[in-house]
């Protein structure tokens, strides 16, 4: 199914961001499972994803993680070793996390942007002003996003949408100015 999306108007939406959200498998990862022999299991993610995260904290949006599976190593080390601070999983509802969020730092549901893939990631998208769509997420998530990512999730979604958000903010000349001059930690 092909999906039209108007790219001037998830500008002017993205311009909005104050609040960034996203799911982690599928979007973070490729919902890929490794296992071995023993039964541990691990998940891939992909580095440019993180320094998306990273780029958006730096340019003051804010970063939460909003993961239905229940916790796992990987996830937890990702989100600290990425320093953030709004980390939830086995979150069974995500727009009520949501409002908590928005009533902690005091924002709208215009100022929010949430990036998805799957179809516990639908109802809070119905609430983003700037909702994403992951190149390989499913037809009902497409449906609602205003923008669809060229790269599938888990294989530079993220990045993708970082560098869409901050080009509508018109902060990513100056973001890659900083970035190549003294490298980015």
């Amino acid at each position: 199914m092909a999906f039209e999306k108007n790219v001037n108007d998830a500008r002017e939406r993205a311009r909005n961001v104050k609040l960034f959200g996203h799911d982690i498998h599928g979007v973070l990862t490729a919902n890929t499972l490794f296992c071995d022999i023993e039964g541990n299991k691990s998940y891939g993610f992909w580095h440019m994803d993180g320094f998306a995260d990273l780029s958006l904290t730096a340019n003051d949006i804010r970063i939460a993680f909003l993961d239905t599976t229940s916790i796992d190593g990987e996830g937890l080390f990702r989100a600290k070793e990425l320093k953030l601070d709004k980390f939830y999983y086995a979150v069974t509802n995500k727009p009520a996390k949501l409002e908590e969020l928005k009533k902690e730092l005091n924002i709208t549901d215009a100022e929010v942007g949430y990036l998805g893939c799957e179809l516990s990631d639908l109802p809070v998208m119905k609430k983003a002003g700037f909702a994403v769509a992951t190149a390989n997420a499913i037809d009902e998530v497409k449906a609602l996003a205003c923008y669809i990512t060229k790269a599938e999730g888990g294989r530079g979604a993220m990045r993708e949408v970082c560098e869409f958000i901050l080009r509508a903010m018109g902060k990513w000349d100056g973001w890659v100015e900083k970035v190549t001059k003294m490298g980015y930690k």
